[in-house]
C-alpha cells in the first residue's frame, strides 16, 4: 500500500509544479483583473482642454473622432462617444471658452459632467451620436445598435438602448429607442477623421 501510494505521489508531483508554476506567472494579471481595469477608471470631473494649435488634449490612450461629438441644444453642454484603451463610453460634458483667439479660434475648457461606461460597445459603431430626438435635437446615443445599408448612408435597423442628456442634473438619462431617427455617413466620417490626424 504504501509503496503504491508513493509512486502516485512522484506521478502528481511534475502535476502539482506545473499547476503552482502556472498560477505564480499568472499572479500579475489576476491581481490586475482583481483592482480592475484601468479601462474602467472614471473620468467624471477631469477637464478636458483644446487648443487650437494642438487640437484637443484628451486623457491619455483615449479618442475621439468628430463625428463622435455632439451638441446639445440651446446651452452649453456636449455629448462624445470615446474609446479610451479597448473600452467605449459616453460622456457628457460642460463647454467653457477661455480665450477667443481670432473670428475662428478659441481656447476650450470641457468637463466631464456624467459617464457611461460601455465595454461591450464600439466607438462609432454600435455606440454613435448620429442620432436625432423627437424634434430633430440633437445630442442623443444610440448603444447596441445595428445598422443597414441605404445608398450611402447607414440607417439604425436596431438598438438595445438610447442615452439623453437630462438638462436639470445635468446627467445622461435612458431614452426610449423609438423616440430616435439615427443615420451615419460614412464617406464624411472618414474624411472628418482625416481631416483631424492632418491637424
Amino acid at each position: 500500500m504504501s509503496l503504491r501510494l508513493s509512486r502516485c505521489r512522484w506521478r502528481l508531483a511534475p502535476l502539482r509544479a506545473a499547476i503552482l508554476c502556472a498560477l505564480l506567472a499568472a499572479a500579475p494579471e489576476l491581481a490586475a483583473l482583481a483592482a480592475g481595469p484601468a479601462d474602467l477608471a472614471s473620468y467624471v470631473g477631469r477637464p478636458i482642454y483644446s487648443e487650437p494649435v494642438g487640437g484637443l488634449q484628451l486623457p491619455p490612450g483615449c479618442e475621439v473622432d468628430p463625428s463622435w461629438r455632439s451638441p446639445v441644444v440651446a446651452n452649453d453642454l456636449e455629448v462624445w462617444v470615446a474609446q479610451c484603451g479597448a473600452t467605449a463610453r459616453v460622456w457628457l460634458l460642460k463647454r467653457q471658452v477661455l480665450e477667443i483667439v481670432d473670428a475662428r479660434q478659441s481656447r476650450l475648457r470641457f468637463q466631464v459632467l456624467d459617464e457611461r461606461i460601455l465595454p461591450e460597445e464600439s466607438a462609432g459603431d454600435s455606440l454613435s451620436v448620429q442620432c436625432v430626438g423627437p424634434h430633430d435635437e440633437p445630442g442623443y446615443v444610440v448603444r447596441g445598435a445595428r445598422w443597414r445599408t441605404d445608398d450611402k448612408e447607414l440607417r439604425l435597423r436596431s438598438a438595445k438602448g438610447v442615452l439623453r442628456v437630462d438638462s436639470r442634473g445635468p446627467a445622461l438619462a435612458d431614452a426610449d429607442v423609438g423616440a430616435v431617427e439615427c443615420i451615419r455617413f460614412p464617406d464624411r466620417e472618414a474624411m472628418m477623421k482625416r481631416l483631424q490626424q492632418r491637424n
